[in-house]
């Protein structure tokens, strides 16, 4: 669960309340937890029952992590794979007809009373989600409930298999930062930091992209977090993918002020 006193969330240029991005990471949990119950044999508490009704956002997200890890990235991977092949088809599809036509998937996080700089904000984020260990694959999973593989392959190279936004199937990606094929998003003038890149199928061809960026406000930071979808994809994904991203850069920002402070 994300604190709230540390970290505000905009939205399409409106403040979100905290309470609503833990709502949503809820419904996800509870999504996900009826997903490893009814299709695995994962191991699965029988407090979980009782964590979803006292609404135990912290115990619930905590058991899912150990799920995932003790399930291990290539079991999860395979099963997942039949849901994938559908999700990567979809995708791939989408993309081909938008012929490099984008939306934009944006969430802005401010972090008041902050010494970070942006380029520490970006490095730490970076470092996360990059390099091995195994405390940072139980961030990356745990930073949110649709987080199923998220592997630095290498420095600039991320295995990403995950459900997006409102999509009803999980698809799997490598992101590849630096290489910014096909981006039609620009980085922000008053932004000086930046981590970019082009999303990219098994194949190699480009479905999408991100723009991630920071800026020094005030005495904090601010975060911009950008996805950019093909146009074929509905408005209403592109919107979900909006708590996604607050969701996940919630928990991803957090853990790296628990770091420093």
């Amino acid at each position: 669960m994300i604190n709230g006193d540390r970290l505000l969330f905009s939205i399409n240029g409106h403040e979100v309340p905290v309470e609503e991005v833990n709502e949503w990471e809820f419904k996800r949990l509870k999504k996900n937890f009826k997903f490893f119950q009814k299709h695995t044999d994962a191991d699965v508490s029988p407090q979980v029952s009782k964590w979803i009704a006292n609404k135990d956002i912290q115990s619930l997200n905590a058991e899912l992590v150990r799920i995932k890890m003790d399930m291990g990235f290539d079991r999860l991977r395979r099963v997942l794979e039949r849901r994938c092949q559908i999700g990567d088809t979809v995708s791939g599809f989408a993309a081909k007809f938008a012929r490099g036509k984008r939306k934009f998937s944006i969430t802005e996080i401010y972090v008041p009373h902050s010494k970070l700089s942006p380029e520490e904000v970006m490095d730490k984020i970076t470092e996360v989600m990059m390099v091995r260990s195994d405390a940072h694959d139980a961030i990356n999973v745990g930073s949110n409930p649709d987080h199923y593989v998220l592997l630095g392959l290498t420095p600039t190279i991320q295995e990403v298999l995950e459900t997006t936004g409102g999509s009803p199937l999980p698809t799997h990606f490598y992101a590849h930062y630096g290489d910014l094929t096909g981006l039609q998003s620009r980085k922000s003038t008053d932004y000086p930091v930046e981590l970019a890149g082009a999303a990219k199928d098994k194949k190699g061809h480009v479905i999408g992209g991100m723009r991630h960026q920071a800026k020094k406000e005030n005495d904090g930071f601010r975060f911009k977090a950008l996805v950019e979808f093909p146009s074929m994809v509905p408005d209403s994904m592109i919107k979900a993918h909006q708590w996604h991203l607050a969701c996940e850069f919630g928990h991803w920002i957090t853990a790296i002020l628990d770091d420093v402070e």
